[in-house]
């Protein structure tokens, strides 16, 4: 039964794209970009004449538009222009458009040399349609696969640069394994699955990584290693060398997460080596991340990697009940870090403090990160104590911890030393508001209010005197330093005019139509319905200074200074001016 092609508007099209994709569409479609427009039962695709020739297509459906991709390389989200003009085609030139019947149909009606015979000259005329040739058939139940067709058919794919026909060709592979799986034929499934994260263990690096950017390769891969470890946990009688095999590949695909920086790659890895290891699997696994930590193997980590590879023994050891195991090859093969929060969880704090003391210091997350713990485990006077030393280092993260632990526990007299120290470090306005409230009451904000403003003014922070400026509402110094910015005066400028306008209104006048000229001069439709907004809070405060007749005259003066600006036009029609 054939499905008649659903009707279509364009505002659907509209809503589905940006305004500018939108726009240089009905340019494409105007001049006619759109050639050899196809529609096969949902499906319409064409090519589009650009500054290159390039594909679109579009699943329709009863609702609209139900899938859709190009050729092209735009990212920005929406339908792209060339996806656009396509559409407009169907729905204003239907004529246009040649409907064919679907695939199977039309291949049903051509004899078997027929279809060799066009698969050759597609072949000859598209030489990457060899490897769908040679790719693997749909498996056959009580058929053993032919693991070196899947072997060629992978590496193949990680030779492509674009990521969605990568993931669509690796996830078709892997569709294999699970067909053997459904049939409960875990062994074979097993094999696909452990062949196809064996090669992208050794394919997938840093070049795929930066094509798969939306991660499309990297959920496959994910399917991937889940199937491999349900086959472990399934399948029946597996002789001893194809589970250390699988074991294998698990481990290498935990060493290459950690390559890549801890990515999540084939996450389910990590947890079949620890569920599906026999005892002898284990200890050949222990030996290769023994020899990885100590940088004897063929693999060396950083201090991140040898963190994850000494977790990974310690998991094993707690799931095979031995926590005591578990600590000690924490304080054996551990990072500094791990063996300092390992004695904090102990409750061994003075080990702890002395490895934190040693290693930590350099770090201020890590600093942060161990007094929060110290403060978990009630040992608040450590806590406070390991943060004072480290903050000799004068970072202003130290100093952010110190206020809100005063704020928290402290005096008040304690958090408004500590605040002050933390606003000249790092000012912040809520920080200023906090202050205030805080040292009214003992009648120190007078004296520290000058001392931050002095600070401030020496360290040239022009943007937080600027804010305090505006917070107390002294509209002269806060005209004074936004002339005094010398970098993004605008993105505060507007800010500024809000502020003054009601007290201030022709000055505010004046900031709004410096903003609504550089918005013009930056040119595009988005910068045009900005400089539209600021000539509306214009004619408002014209309004009510009695200069209605100037601001006329203002707007029809910058109309004719951008005749040739339509779509400056088109924004201030809109807008009313």
């Amino acid at each position: 039964m054939v499905t008649a092609p659903p009707p279509l508007k364009e505002s659907q099209v509209k809503a589905l794209a940006t305004e500018q994709s939108f726009e240089r569409g009905q340019r494409y479609y105007r001049k006619g970009a759109i050639f050899n427009p196809v529609l096969q039962g949902l499906t319409l695709w064409a090519d589009c004449e650009g500054s290159m020739t390039y594909r679109p297509r579009v699943t329709l459906s009863a609702q609209g538009i139900e899938d859709s991709s190009c050729t092209c390389p735009y990212d920005w989200g929406g339908l792209c222009k060339h996806q656009v003009a396509l559409l407009l085609t169907y729905i204003h030139d239907r004529d246009r458009i040649r409907v064919i019947q679907p695939i199977k149909t039309l291949l049903a009606q051509r004899s078997r040399e027929d279809l060799v015979r066009m698969v050759e000259q597609m072949v000859q005329r598209y030489p990457d349609l060899l490897a769908m040739v040679e790719a693997p058939a749909a498996p056959t139940a009580g058929q053993a696969p032919d693991l070196d067709k899947y072997r060629r058919a992978t590496a193949r794919v990680f030779q492509g640069t674009e990521m969605k026909p990568m993931a669509a060709a690796l996830a078709a592979l892997a569709e294999h394994g699970q067909r053997f799986a459904q049939n409960q034929d875990w062994t074979n499934a097993g094999d696909i699955y452990q062949l196809l994260l064996e090669t992208a263990n050794d394919c997938y690096d840093y070049s795929v990584l930066d094509i798969d950017y939306n991660g499309e390769v990297g959920c496959v891969i994910q399917d991937i290693a889940q199937g491999l470890s349900d086959s472990l946990g399934n399948a029946e009688n597996l002789d001893v060398g194809r589970h250390r095999l699988w074991i294998e590949t698990c481990l290498n695909a935990v060493f290459k997460d950690i390559e890549l920086g801890g990515m999540d790659y084939a996450y389910p890895a990590w947890d079949a080596l620890l569920t599906y290891s026999t005892d002898e699997d284990w200890a050949w696994v222990e030996k290769q991340v023994r020899q990885a930590l100590d940088k004897t193997g063929q693999r060396t980590f950083g201090s991140w990697g040898r963190e994850a590879l000494v977790k990974l023994l310690a998991d094993r050891a707690e799931r095979q009940g031995s926590g005591t195991d578990s600590g000690e090859l924490l304080l054996e093969l551990g990072t500094p870090q791990q063996r300092a929060f390992y004695h904090l969880n102990q409750g061994n704090f003075e080990e702890a403090l002395a490895i934190a003391r040693s290693h930590f210091k350099d770090l201020p997350g890590l600093v942060i990160q161990f007094a929060d713990a110290l403060l978990g485990a009630q040992a608040t006077d450590l806590a406070i104590e390991f943060v004072q030393e480290c903050n000799q280092k004068s970072h202003f993260s130290y100093q952010e911890w110190l206020t809100n632990f005063y704020k928290n526990h402290g005096q008040p007299e304690q958090f408004v030393a500590a605040q002050i120290e933390l606003l000249k470090a790092h000012f912040t306005l809520q920080g200023y508001q906090e202050l205030q409230a805080q040292a009214e009451p003992l009648g120190q904000w007078k004296t520290l209010r000058q001392q931050l403003i002095t600070e401030l003014s020496e360290q040239k922070q022009v943007t937080a005197l600027l804010n305090i400026a505006l917070l107390e509402q002294d509209w002269d110094l806060a005209l004074s330093y936004l002339n005094q910015l010398r970098f993004n005066k605008l993105a505060h400028q507007e800010r500024v005019a809000k502020a003054i306008q009601t007290d201030r209104p022709g000055e505010a006048i004046v900031l709004y139509r410096e903003l609504a000229e550089a918005a013009i001069g930056q040119r595009g439709r988005d910068n045009y319905r900005q400089a539209a907004g600021h000539l509306k809070a214009i004619q408002r405060l014209s309004k009510t200074t009695q200069r209605k007749a100037e601001f006329s005259q203002y707007v029809q003066q910058l109309r004719d200074r951008n005749k040739t600006l339509r779509a400056l036009k088109e924004e201030l029609d809109k807008a009313g001016l």
